[in-house]
């Protein structure tokens, strides 16, 4: 079975209201008005990338896996049938709102709705952010990456890695136990973290141009409570990022300069911490960010450093040097 991307997000929303300036405003998505009260925020070529819609609960609605064809789509369900997952047909409705051909459902052991599609429409408007911004980094990476808390990690892990086809890329072992795991050549599409519950986490979406984050920090700093984890820059996947607070109490992760992978021939390794710099949680306990800092320090002692990779897109651009 082969996923190539997470092509889309539902949110369940207890107040969709919330979210358009959020969206709009704060973020830069295009908010488009749909039926139900449901609203899409558009990122891309596509009607939209995420689907908020109105719900007596906050986090994940469902995660839309791309498939490439019909037939890998019906891989996906004699695979998962096979492997005792009940499949599902979707509804017409259903498809013509995700804009897409095919589709068939399932549920994960945290009983998220995770949908597999093939043929989804390509919107021919042109995109038009809420506000001036270069644009995302999406194509065929997807939307950006999703973070859930789990309290069934191996059941999890088992579902997404081994039945889905999802490759690990790096993980944590500590007391926080952690897998973040690829289908494409985004560091990590879906991460999965040990929690008591099961919560969407954060959802990252990655700026083409670097300024754009900057620029939004600047404007999430003018915002009492919205910067709930500092800019800084991740020691796996090397974002320069931070987290603002959503209408839906989850993080969104802004981010620039993601790194790209090969799978053919990565190997997964254990991580000493999550951040080469920054990325301070105001969430955390005193005593949990007492620990960062000290992984923090040991970074710097070490000089520990990457650079950012050029890949042609966007805010990337690679000139040669006369020296």
């Amino acid at each position: 079975m082969k996923i190539d991307e997470i092509g889309y997000l539902g949110i369940d929303a207890t107040n969709t209201a919330e979210w358009r300036a959020f969206a709009s405003d704060y973020v830069g998505f295009e908010v488009r008005d749909l039926a139900n009260e449901c609203l899409g925020l558009r990122m891309d070529d596509y009607a939209w990338r995420m689907l908020v819609q109105p719900a007596q609960r906050n986090g994940v609605g469902f995660l839309g896996m791309k498939v490439e064809s019909l037939e890998a789509l019906e891989t996906v369900r004699s695979e998962l049938t096979a492997a005792g997952v009940a499949v599902h047909e979707s509804s017409e409705a259903e498809r013509a709102v995700r804009g897409v051909q095919h589709m068939l459902w399932a549920l994960d052991p945290d009983e998220n709705r995770v949908e597999f599609f093939a043929g989804r429409s390509i919107d021919e408007s042109e995109f038009k952010p809420g506000r001036p911004i270069g644009g995302f980094r999406t194509g065929s990476l997807g939307l950006g990456h999703v973070v859930l808390g789990t309290p069934l990690l191996v059941e999890m892990e088992h579902f997404y890695m081994k039945l889905l086809g999802f490759g690990l890329t790096d993980y944590l072992d500590t007391e926080i136990k952690v897998r973040f795991i690829h289908t494409n050549d985004r560091h990590h599409s879906l991460a999965l973290v040990k929690t008591p519950s099961r919560f969407l986490h954060h959802v990252m979406v990655e700026y083409k141009f670097m300024d754009d984050v900057g620029r939004l920090y600047d404007k999430a700093l003018t915002m009492p409570g919205m910067v709930q984890t500092s800019l800084g820059r991740h020691a796996n996947d090397h974002m320069l990022s931070f987290y603002s607070k959503t209408p839906g109490g989850f993080l969104l992760e802004a981010g620039w300069g993601g790194r790209a992978i090969d799978r053919a021939t990565w190997k997964p390794e254990e991580l000493w911490g999550f951040s080469f710099w920054g990325h301070v949680r105001s969430w955390e306990t005193p005593e949990n960010q007492a620990k960062q800092r000290e992984h923090i320090e040991s970074a710097a002692r070490l000089g520990l450093r990457a650079p950012v990779e050029v890949n042609g897109e966007g805010g990337f651009v690679s000139r040669t040097m006369a020296i």
